[in-house]
């Protein structure tokens, strides 16, 4: 009984570790560990502490947790390198492993958005795959740890970024497009092996390891599929772009899919790579993206442009189908069999092992160039608020932590797991490999020293670089200065000269006239006095000649002096030239001296590139050696392995040859032992028979003769038997021979059977090379075979074509010369036009810069006119005061008068004081005088100044009715060019009336064509018919009537053909004067597009001048002479009607969308679009828009512009205006019509046509408050015209939906987004342009719808909420 417990005991222990060890078991360690920890954090509160039991387990406990949180993995082992994601729940850091050194990414996820967004975060999933997938094609998972706040899964960096950046980075050809579309399939089906569904397939999760292949990433949005290989979902989990019908239906109901909805992500991934970074189902709004999506048998279309084999079509179309017929829904191998993988490359089988399209260059280990600079996010994330009861926070996540072993404490010594291996080879090759890896150390020592050194001498060497440019520029700048010094110097030199010349001429003439002049007064001097001595007139002569010769003789010293300071500068501008030259020489030394400096900077430049190829050269030795070496140890172990082999073959031949050897010493002994045994008979008998002769020598002494044959005899017999001995001997030394010679052949039949080994090998691998090299050959010799076809059934083709070409030249050259007539005279036409053109456009801006002047003095006489008044009403002012002060004075007067009367009559008594009053009286008379002399002054001086002013006045007043006729004669020019404008109009209906008839020509041709065919039908019948009269009367009928019908039937064909040459080359005629026309024609419209947005400018400023006439004429006194103008219309161009600013409108780049900067004007009747303020001034926009057909301006939300950051949408606003009412330079006419069937879907209500959806809406109702992705019973809407949202229970209340503010049709308009510099200018531009939109709106002719299509990536939506972009249009500057 006890063997059997113990036994049970045994195995439940035994289970119990195995649950505990098995890291896809629930009773893991790490979650055992992870419950303790997470208890600990969830109780540790002050309210929660009150309880009892919470407090005694916390004080039991608590250490330990802290302890255990201390030794497990934690964030502070890692050290960040740089930020190079994020996302809508955390971000992803790529970091360095401080023990091991080692490189990852870390993806740090926020707890709180985990738990907020449960229906849509899959984490666990994602780990789960990372952790326990094997596959190559999934980026594995390293360990996984948490804290309080976040989780954190480490997993294998993957330097070469994701898919987008490949996409911008290049051009993808099919060729490309096939090689990562093959190796997403098998990512994907390794996937789903694993029992998932990922989607959320798009190039952004597509990343690219060192090598250049690919692996699947962010597996957040995976999902477990049940057995028969569905899920049920009822929310809509993807990216907008990549998303698939069925899963878009799941939104509020039962979903129900498979994992084909991963196989339609593969089709739009297929579509993007090959239409130049563009979705097929791209909107700016999310409605409009999901609703091409649901509608995608209708909405799905190839570009014409691209060019895309009809394999690549096909596998789109299987893609973006509906589920039930979808490629993929029975299994990967369906997808692998399609035509479009079929290629000589790869196969899906060894995929892996080629050679990637693009390999990235890498410089380090943390090289980061393949991805986005991404700013740090200061801002602080959500986080728990602390609980007053038990909530169980971090219970959701544990068991989340994960531990590879293998991973983290694995250390960079590539050696230490061969140390650890049980010796298997004899001493010698280990003591070889253990030098071999010694000397491997030593020499990756010596590499990282050598990397350390390079590193060391490419920054010196840019230091130097840096030095060296700041040298050559100082160098530059005063070699410069030096020039410009030698410049004025030579200058200098020059005027100097020309000044002495000057001087030297000047001199010489004045002499020579001053010497003429006093030679002449002499003359007339000694003349005057031989005829007038005594006379009166001869003395007042020589006075006035006396005087004229001493003014002669002042103006020479004048000149004398001026020759004399022109000297006196001419020394100072030589002294100036000397300083000049001196500091020339200075400069030139100095010049010398950084020539020097600049040389030895080369020459350490030199230098140190020398060391630095040397040192190039030692690391490539270096590497070269390691490289030698790791393959010496690698040929070692391959000849340990064939001394291995060869040695049990040698023991198995040396077993044989000892065999042998045994058999030959037996056969040897055997041979000793017989002729021993032969050679002592033989000695036996010879003493036998010798005693027998001596016996016989005594008896038969007499026979001496037979005794001598018998001794002969018996010599005989002893040579022989020597003879045999000496043969038995050289036998065996040849053995001994034979065998030593087998053991030299063992020996050599070694070496050579190694010898011949190696020989076969390479003999094998030069047979693989020749064959590889015989089947390239062979295919070339196929390929060239069937070029060589090509080209001969090409030449052939050539060779009739050049007949039929020879045939038609002559007619070409007719038809030539016409041709070329016709285009001179349209030249000389087009020429006329453009000049007329060019006189216009001076005109218009003599114009304009006559306005501006004429404005600017306008602004200046106003300015002069109101300073002048506000003069002549300080003088009035003054002269009120002097009046005033006049009548002050003459009161005195009075008063003192009467004074004086009073004074009088006391005269007797009061002398001293009548002679006091006198005095005063003769002082106020004094002043009086003094006043009234300084009034009239002022009076006088008042009276000029009025008049000033007057004729000032009079002068602006003029000037005044200039402008306003210059106004009068700009609204003549304006009218002149709309009957410019009218005159190209009438030419170009001309042109298509032209064309008109040049079409029912061609009709007309094509029907005598058609007749001519037919005639010839008939007459080929006719001919028939005779042939078979022929044949069936045999010689009934006569001969000669035969060969008259054949003659006829020749001239017949004959002239049919040429009826047939006439035919075709008046078509060929039409034909190109159609294309000429039509030519002609868009030239006239493009002239034409251009003066219409030129007229609109020039309307614009007109505007604007009128509004500033209309200000200036209140300030004016006469306002009536701008009134009075029958021309002038002020109501037009009032200044509210006015708004000007910056805007930026988004690159054309497809990859990455940019801003250029434009400068929108927003007249009273258009909105005018400029490239730059020089284009403004000279009136050239490049697009305008009609205000009349303006239907719609209004604020937008998170679904119009889901690609936005949500911080630009409070600033964003969009316009909504008919096709027809743009007009733009270059105009692209791009026509979106609205899928059949499509009307039926919406739902009429106030107005209003409601889009019903069934998907995910990040917006909320207008009319209640709720969420509209919060759906229980009612589906949401969303209005086309005016975009309001509601759910759709809403509608059957007729009294909460407000009545649609929008009425035109969807099918007729465009749309632009804006975005402002704030929220208050949008709300001003907003408000502005709603007062401009007309109350009715036209009526449209043809529906022109053409989105703005920007090729931008799109982050799933769960990341929208925080990072998002859009081709959008940013007023203000974009910086």
């Amino acid at each position: 009984i006890m063997p059997g417990a113990e036994s049970r005991q045994e195995s439940r222990l035994s289970k119990l570790e195995a649950l505990i060890r098995n890291p896809q078991s629930a009773l893991n360690l790490e979650t055992l560990l992870d419950s303790i920890s997470a208890l600990a954090r969830d109780l540790n509160y002050p309210a929660l502490r009150k309880n009892k039991n919470i407090d005694a387990f916390l004080n039991r406990y608590e250490k330990a947790a802290s302890q255990l949180q201390e030794l497990q993995v934690k964030l502070s082992d890692f050290d960040k390198v740089k930020l190079i994601g994020r996302g809508a729940y955390g971000e992803v850091q790529l970091v360095r492993h401080k023990t091991s050194q080692k490189v990852y990414a870390m993806k740090q996820l926020n707890k709180f958005e985990m738990i907020k967004r449960s229906d849509s975060a899959f984490f666990w999933e994602e780990r789960h795959i990372m952790a326990f997938s094997n596959s190559p094609w999934v980026v594995q998972l390293c360990c996984a740890f948490q804290d309080d706040r976040h989780l954190y899964m480490v997993m294998e960096f993957m330097p070469g970024g994701d898919v987008v950046t490949l996409t911008m980075n290049y051009d993808i050809p099919e060729k490309w497009a096939r090689f990562y579309t093959a190796e997403v399939v098998l990512a994907l089906d390794a996937i789903h092996s694993m029992g998932f569904i990922h989607r959320d397939v798009k190039p952004d999760n597509m990343l690219l390891d060192q090598h250049g292949h690919l692996k699947l990433a962010d597996f957040g949005t995976c999902m477990k599929m049940d057995s028969t290989g569905m899920v049920h979902c009822d929310t809509a989990v993807g990216t907008p772009d990549y998303i698939s019908p069925e899963v878009l239906q799941s939104q509020g109901g039962d979903g129900f899919y498979g994992r084909e909805c991963d196989w339609w992500s593969v089709g739009v991934f297929i579509y993007e790579l090959l239409v130049a970074g563009e979705t097929p189902f791209y909107a700016e709004s999310l409605v409009g993206t999901y609703g091409k999506i649901m509608n995608h048998m209708n909405s799905l279309v190839f570009p014409e442009d691209v060019e895309m084999s009809s394999d690549a079509r096909d596998l789109i179309c299987a893609f973006l189908t509906d589920r039930k017929v979808r490629l993929g829904r029975n299994g990967v191998e369906d997808i692998k069999r399609h035509a479009f993988f079929q290629n000589n490359q790869w196969t899906f089988d060894n995929i892996r092992e080629t050679v990637a399209p693009v390999v990235p260059e890498l410089s380090s280990d943390i090289d980061t160039t393949n991805f986005e600079d991404i700013e740090d996010d200061k801002g602080k994330a959500e986080t728990f608020p602390p609980p007053k009861a038990f909530v169980g926070n971090q219970l959701p996540f544990v068991g989340f932590t994960y531990f590879k072993e293998d991973q983290l404490l694995e250390v960079n010594n590539k050696y230490s797991a061969e140390a650890s291996k049980p010796v298997l080879y004899n001493g010698q090759l280990q003591k070889k490999l253990h030098q071999l890896e010694e000397q491997l150390d030593c020499e990756m020592q010596a590499k990282d020293e050598l990397e350390q050194k390079y590193r060391n001498a490419t920054n010196r060497l840019e230091k130097l670089v840096k030095e060296l440019d700041k040298e050559m520029s100082s160098r530059q700048k005063v070699e410069a200065s030096l020039r410009q010094l030698e410049r004025d110097r030579a200058l200098l030199q020059h005027q100097s000269a020309e000044n002495l010349r000057k001087v030297e001429i000047e001199t010489e003439r004045k002499r020579g006239l001053e010497n003429e002049q006093v030679n002449n007064l002499r003359d007339q001097l000694e003349d005057l006095r031989k005829k007038n001595q005594d006379s009166q007139m001869s003395n007042e002569k020589n006075i006035q000649l006396q005087k004229q010769l001493d003014e002669t003789n002042a103006v020479l010293q004048a000149e004398q002096e001026a020759a004399a300071r022109m000297k006196k500068s001419q020394t100072e501008v030589q002294k100036h030239a000397q300083s000049l030259e001196a500091s020339l020489g200075e400069m030139k030394e100095r010049c010398s001296q950084l020539e020097k400096e600049r040389m030895e900077l080369e020459k350490r430049l030199m230098a140190l590139q020398a060391q630095l190829d040397e040192e190039r050269r030692d690391r490539n030795l270096r590497t070269e050696t390691i490289a030698d070496l790791q393959g010496r140890i690698e040929r070692l172990n391959e000849e340990v392995k064939e001394v291995k082999s060869s040695r049990s073959e040698v023991l198995l031949e040396k077993k044989t040859l000892q065999e042998k050897f045994s058999d030959l010493q037996k056969e040897k002994n055997n041979q000793e032992i017989d002729l021993m045994f032969k050679l002592r008979t033989l000695q036996q008998s010879m003493e036998l028979e010798e005693l027998e002769h001596k016996a016989t020598k005594a008896r038969l002494a007499d026979k001496n003769k037979i005794d001598q044959s018998i001794e002969e005899a018996n010599s005989e017999a002893l040579r022989e038997m020597e003879s045999a001995l000496q043969e038995e001997r050289s036998f065996k030394m040849q053995v001994e021979a034979k065998l030593l010679q087998l053991k030299k052949e063992h020996s050599m039949l070694d070496c050579d059977y190694k010898q011949a080994k190696q020989k076969l090998e390479e003999l094998q691998a030069q047979k693989e090379k020749l064959s590889e090299e015989a089947k390239n050959l062979k295919l070339r010799l196929e390929q060239e075979s069937h070029k060589r076809s090509l080209s001969q059934s090409e030449l052939k083709m050539q060779n009739q074509q050049v007949s039929v070409l020879h045939s038609s030249e002559k007619q070409l050259k007719q038809e030539l010369n016409l041709l070329l007539d016709m285009k001179q005279t349209l030249d000389k036409q087009n020429q006329e036009l453009r000049r007329e053109k060019q006189e216009v456009g001076g005109q218009l801006k003599e114009l304009k810069d006559q306005l501006e002047a004429e404005q600017y003095f306008t602004t200046l006489y106003k300015t002069q006119i109101r300073e002048l008044k506000g003069d002549c009403d300080q003088k009035s002012k003054q002269c009120k005061e002097m009046q005033r002060r006049l009548a002050e004075y003459k009161e005195e007067r009075e008063s003192l008068t009467a004074q004086l009367e009073a004074s009088l009559t006391k005269a007797d008594t009061e002398q001293l004081a009548r002679s006091i009053a006198e005095e005063q009286y003769s002082d106020l008379e004094k002043e009086k005088i003094m006043k009234e002399l300084e009034i009239k002054d002022m009076m006088a001086r008042h009276k000029q100044e009025l008049g000033d002013k007057e004729a000032t006045i009079s002068s602006l007043e003029e000037s005044n009715r200039t402008l306003t006729v210059d106004v009068a004669n700009l609204a003549g020019e304006k009218e002149e060019l709309n009957n410019q404008l009218k005159e190209m109009q009438q030419k170009l209906q001309k042109a298509r009336e032209a064309e008109r008839q040049m079409n029912s020509l061609k009709v007309s041709f094509e029907r005598l064509l058609q007749n001519e065919r037919t005639l010839k039908i008939q007459a080929v019948n006719k001919l028939a018919e005779v042939m078979n009269r022929r044949v069936r009367g045999g010689h009934r009928g006569n001969d000669t009537e035969v060969h008259r019908r054949e003659k006829e039937n020749r001239k017949l064909q004959l002239e049919l053909r040429a009826e047939k040459e006439k035919l075709n080359s008046t078509i060929i005629k039409y034909q190109r004067e159609m294309t000429d026309m039509q030519a002609l024609l868009a030239e006239e419209n493009q002239v034409r597009l251009e003066l219409q947005m030129a007229l609109d400018s020039k309307e614009s400023d007109i505007e604007q001048l009128r509004c500033q006439l209309s200000t200036l004429s209140v300030h004016s006194l006469d306002s009536t002479s701008i009134s009075s103008s029958n021309d002038l219309d002020t109501s037009e161009g009032y200044p509210d009607s006015r708004l000007e600013g910056w805007i930026s409108l988004p690159t054309k780049n497809t990859k990455r969308f940019g801003w250029d900067k434009k400068y929108i004007v927003v007249s009273s009747k258009k909105i005018l679009f400029y490239n730059s303020e020089l284009d403004r001034e000279q009136g050239n926009p490049f697009m305008t828009l009609d205000i009349d057909k303006l239907f719609h301006v209004r604020p937008v939300t998170h679904t119009d512009v889901y690609r936005a950051d949500p911080k630009e949408i409070p600033r964003i606003f969009q316009i909504l205006y008919a096709n027809e009412g743009e007009i733009k330079r270059d105009q692209e006419v791009v026509m979106e019509q609205t899928p059949f069937g499509e009307r039926a879907m919406y739902i009429s209500h106030k107005g209003h046509e409601f889009i019903p959806t069934l998907y995910h809406f990040p917006s909320s109702c207008e009319v209640c408050t709720r969420p509209l992705w919060h759906v229980f019973k009612p589906p949401p809407a969303e209005c086309r015209r005016c975009h309001a949202k509601c759910h759709k229970d809403h509608l059957k209340k007729e009294e909460v939906i407000v009545p649609c503010k929008v009425n035109y049709d969807m099918s007729t308009a465009k749309e632009l987004l804006l975005l402002t510099t704030s929220q208050e200018e949008q709300q001003r531009w907003v408000n502005h342009l709603l007062k401009r939109i007309p109350r009715k709106h036209p009526t449209l002719s043809s529906p022109h719808m053409s989105p703005h299509r920007g090729a931008i990536k799109i982050q799933s939506a769960r990341q929208q909420q925080t990072s998002g972009k859009t081709s959008l249009v940013s007023l203000g500057d974009p910086n």
